[in-house]
C-alpha cells in the first residue's frame, strides 16, 4: 500500500508559492512606476556652455528645475516643470561703479537670470528590467533678468527684463534606484526660443529675436531624481 504525505507536499509548495507572489508583486511595482494614474515629482541639475556667434565669447548657464508629472495612460505623462537659471558671459568684461571704493572698476562675466514655467509631454518605452528610454517635448514661458551694458562697456542696470517664450525635444535614459525612486540622464537635441525686447534692451550686441540651436551647438546635460507615488 503506498502513502502519499499530502502535507508535506504542501510545505514544500508554501514557500514556492510565497516567492512567486513575492516575484509579482515586486515587477507590478517596478511597472507601476509608469503606469496609468500614477505621479512623480524630481529636481533636475544641467550645466551647458553655448556659443553665441562666431566673434562673441560663451555663455555658461547652470539651471535647477523642480517638476511634476502625471501619467494619463501606462508609459505616456504630462507635467510641468520651472526651470531658474542663472547664466554668465565668460570672458567679456563691464565697468561698474564700487560703492565701497567710490571708483569705477572692471568686473568680467556680466549675469542673467531666468526663471520660467515650461508644460511638458513624454513617453517611455521599455528598455530592459531597470532601464527606459524616453523622449520629452517642451513648451516654456520665460523672463529673463539680466546685467544691461551700453555701448561704452559701462554697467547701466541690474534688473533689465526680456520676455521670451520657446520649445525643446529631450531624449533621455530612466534607471529605476528602487520601487517609489528613479535617476535620469537627457540633453536636448533642438531648441528654439524667441525673445520679445526693444534693441536698447539687449543683454549683449549679438542677442537673437530668434535663436535655433542643434545639440552639437549647446550640449546641456540634464540629471534628475525623482520619487513616484
Amino acid at each position: 500500500m503506498i502513502i502519499i504525505d499530502y502535507t508535506q507536499k504542501h510545505n514544500i509548495m508554501k514557500p514556492k508559492l510565497i516567492i512567486m507572489a513575492l516575484l509579482c508583486a515586486v515587477s507590478w511595482r517596478c511597472y507601476a512606476q509608469t503606469e496609468k494614474g500614477t505621479g512623480f515629482a524630481g529636481l533636475s541639475v544641467s550645466f551647458g556652455t553655448s556659443k553665441q556667434n562666431s566673434s562673441a565669447p560663451s555663455l555658461n548657464t547652470f539651471t535647477v528645475t523642480p517638476r511634476g508629472g502625471y501619467f494619463l495612460a501606462n508609459n505616456l505623462a504630462i507635467g510641468l516643470e520651472l526651470p531658474l537659471n542663472l547664466s554668465k558671459l565668460r570672458g567679456e568684461s563691464y565697468i561698474s561703479w564700487d560703492e565701497e571704493d567710490g571708483r569705477y572698476e572692471d568686473r568680467y562675466g556680466p549675469k542673467e537670470f531666468s526663471f520660467g514655467f515650461s508644460p511638458f509631454l513624454r513617453k517611455y518605452v521599455d528598455v530592459k528590467d531597470r532601464f527606459k528610454f524616453f523622449a520629452q517635448a517642451n513648451l516654456l514661458m520665460q523672463v529673463n533678468t539680466f546685467n544691461r551694458i551700453d555701448d561704452e562697456g559701462y554697467l547701466i542696470r541690474t534688473d533689465a527684463q526680456v520676455k521670451g517664450f520657446g520649445a525643446s525635444i529631450s531624449p533621455g535614459f530612466a534607471y529605476r534606484l528602487s520601487n517609489d525612486s528613479s535617476l535620469e540622464f537627457s540633453f536636448p537635441i533642438v531648441t528654439f526660443f524667441h525673445q520679445s525686447y526693444y534693441a536698447s534692451e539687449s543683454l549683449y550686441n549679438y542677442d537673437k529675436t530668434n535663436n535655433l540651436r542643434l545639440a552639437l551647438q549647446n550640449f546641456t546635460p540634464t540629471f534628475t531624481i525623482n520619487i513616484h507615488f
